[in-house]
């Protein structure tokens, strides 16, 4: 007989199955109420919360790397950096191949700062979604913040090709390529300074800025080198025409198709000068063969065939192009190319994306080259990018940007660069391919962002920092029709139409902005400046002195138009003072030549011929903070 309290083995086995039933049930129903809150407080925006719940949820699943990614996601949103990364790692080291951990932690890492650390888990949120754009644009801010400008400019463009539209990207792409300029000019400066690219880049640089003397003094030192830059001779022709001097701009146009038999530059030089010889039938003539040979070349230089024109010339012109079209001889396009353009829809854009239907497989692109027919010539060389030779890559970095395909032209000037005997050469072409494409993303991010007037100031800094001085007064004003009082916009846009000489307008703009607001130290420093030029230093010193405690990157400049008060009112050693200052900020040796006059001028030898020996050692150097300094007008004074 069994004793009362015995009990069967089944039926232990029994109990315990349904009460480890019941805790299961119990620790289910515990992980979804905690799963339903997390959610419910992430909707509502407790992020802190939504992270606490997930973790707790995690406890019952530490095996589900989902939890601890969901988690570093909330504190990562809740800006919880810290914890945010220890969560985040927690979930890679479950699984490493997880998508959202690896973006996270990559971008929590740049927000950071620890740009290195972001990197190798961008990369690898990259491999698993290529097309995710967060990873790409986060891997770009990784790279732009480690100093790699070629890696971040691939990682902007791949963000730009993912979503189009998004403007932050096209800004930052278009900055990398400025920085790439930046670096690249000063390569070629320091160590191929007597070479003709940059004699040629220079003249180029002038030219875009009309002046033509400065201009024609560069292209006349590249002529004294080895090694000209193709189309050289015909871009100098052009300055020449704008100096009216027909007969030495034929002979420079003549030269270069002597030895470039195909230059379409030269052809549409030849085009201008029938121009400006009254004959307007053969200038059209000449266009209409340009744009059968290659509409992509036209449409990049059309504004260069323009340029300098008056205005009944351009008149003659444009019907002898409407007699081509109403023949059928030219397609109605070409007359749009002369006629006042948007200057925010850059060339290149137009031109890059024209296709020819004479472009085959094993067509021979010398001869493609050399009939001018770029187009073609670029199509079917950066189909074999990777696997060509250096005189091939040398086509190509022409032929591309001759089109304005000037992404080619800066990938085949790439690789230029990474061989030591065309690096100069390919520094020559990437500047310039760079210089474009950077122009074409500033203009893409300024027209998809063109209800930011903040943006659009930030853009005129940009392009006023690069002297291109038109792009920037056309976002300061951009940004005013957003905000009639912007002080930063009117700021820009003072100092924009001083770049172009427009002292009286100016004037006119600073007086009202300062009306408006008396006590901002900018715009009292522009209204300084522009008495200055104006020889009204007493008045200028007024606004200048109101302006002292202006933003860190002015003070200098302040105290150098201080400098320049006191040196026109004979106050000698108070203008040293002011110039002692400000000769940080120089740096091509303008201000220590002046200091060096002054010093003469109070019988300080000693100290001038510091002064002057400095002047002369930051000219030679050429040292520059922005690319546009390759063709500074201010160059630096000749040491007496």
């Amino acid at each position: 007989m069994r004793a009362s309290g015995y009990r069967p083995a089944a039926f232990w086995g029994f109990t315990l199955l349904a009460l480890a039933c019941t805790a299961l049930s119990q620790q289910r129903s515990d992980y979804d109420s905690l799963l339903a809150s997390a959610q419910q407080a992430q909707v509502r925006g407790d992020f802190d919360g939504a992270a606490r719940l997930y973790q707790q949820a995690s406890v019952i699943h530490p095996e589900r790397a989902e939890l601890k990614a969901n988690a570093g996601l909330m504190y990562y949103q809740a800006n919880r950096s810290e914890l945010a990364a220890a969560s985040l790692q927690q979930a890679i080291r479950i699984s490493p191949e997880l998508f959202v951990p690896n973006l996270f932690l990559g971008l929590d890492y740049v927000r950071l700062r620890r740009f290195n650390e972001a990197i190798p888990y961008l990369k690898r949120a990259a491999r698993i979604k290529p097309d995710d754009f967060h990873a790409a644009a986060g891997l770009g801010d990784a790279y732009e913040g480690v100093g790699n400008i070629r890696m971040a400019i691939r990682c902007f463009h791949r963000a730009t090709e993912i979503d189009g539209k998004d403007a932050d990207s096209w800004f930052h792409l278009g900055v990398e390529y400025l920085k790439q300029v930046e670096g690249d000019a000063r390569t070629l400066v320091t160590q191929y300074h007597e070479s003709a690219y940059v004699a040629a880049l220079m003249g180029e640089n002038f030219a875009q800025r009309h002046a033509w003397i400065q201009a024609s003094r560069a292209y006349q030192q590249a002529f004294g080198q080895p090694a000209v830059p193709p189309d050289t001779h015909a871009a100098y022709g052009f300055v020449l025409m704008n100096e009216n001097d027909l007969a030495g701009a034929e002979r420079e146009l003549h030269s270069e198709l002597a030895s470039n038999p195909g230059s379409l530059l030269a052809r549409l030089g030849m085009a201008k000068l029938a121009l400006e010889q009254r004959s307007s039938e053969m200038a059209a003539e000449h266009v209409a063969q340009i744009w059968k040979t290659d509409p992509g070349f036209l449409i990049s230089n059309a504004e260069l065939f323009s340029t300098g024109l008056e205005p009944e010339k351009k008149s003659d012109f444009h019907s002898a192009l409407r007699q081509l079209v109403t023949s059928g001889e030219l397609s109605e396009e070409v007359t749009s190319l002369f006629q006042p353009v948007d200057a925010s829809l850059p060339a290149a854009q137009t031109g890059s994306e024209k296709t020819s239907d004479a472009g085959q497989s094993g067509t021979d692109t010398t001869k493609l080259y050399s009939r001018g027919s770029y187009r073609q010539c670029s199509e079917d060389l950066r189909s074999r990018l990777d696997s060509l030779a250096v005189k091939d890559l040398r086509m190509l970095a022409f032929c591309a940007y001759a089109t304005g395909d000037y992404e080619h032209a800066f990938l085949a000037a790439e690789k230029l660069v990474s061989v030591k005997a065309t690096e100069a050469e390919g520094l020559y072409w990437e500047i310039r391919s760079s210089q474009r494409l950077s122009t074409s993303a500033l203009a893409r991010a300024s027209d998809i962002d063109s209800s930011s007037a903040k943006f659009h100031v930030l853009l005129g800094d940009i392009y006023r920092e690069q002297r291109q001085s038109q792009e920037a007064e056309r976002e300061y004003r951009r940004a005013l029709g957003l905000q009639p009082r912007d002080s930063g916009a009117l700021f820009g846009l003072c100092l924009s139409l001083l770049a172009n000489g427009r002292t009286d307008e100016a004037l006119q703009v600073a007086q009202g902005a300062v009306l408006h607001n008396p006590r901002d130290p900018e715009l009292n420093a522009v209204m300084g400046e522009i008495l200055c030029q104006r020889e009204d230093f007493l008045g200028a010193e007024t606004y200048l002195k109101k302006s002292l405690d202006t933003k860190p990157e002015y003070v200098a400049q302040v105290h150098a138009l201080l400098g320049k008060v006191y040196s026109n009112t004979n106050r000698t050693q108070e203008a040293i003072r002011e110039l002692k200052l400000a000769l940080p900020a120089d740096k091509n040796g303008h201000l220590f030549y002046q200091i060096a006059r002054l010093y003469l001028k109070i019988g300080d030898r000693d100290a001038a011929n510091r002064a002057f020996l400095e002047a002369k050692r930051l000219t030679r150097e050429g040292l520059m903070n922005s690319p546009a300094e390759l063709g500074s007008e201010d160059s630096g004074p000749e040491t007496p």
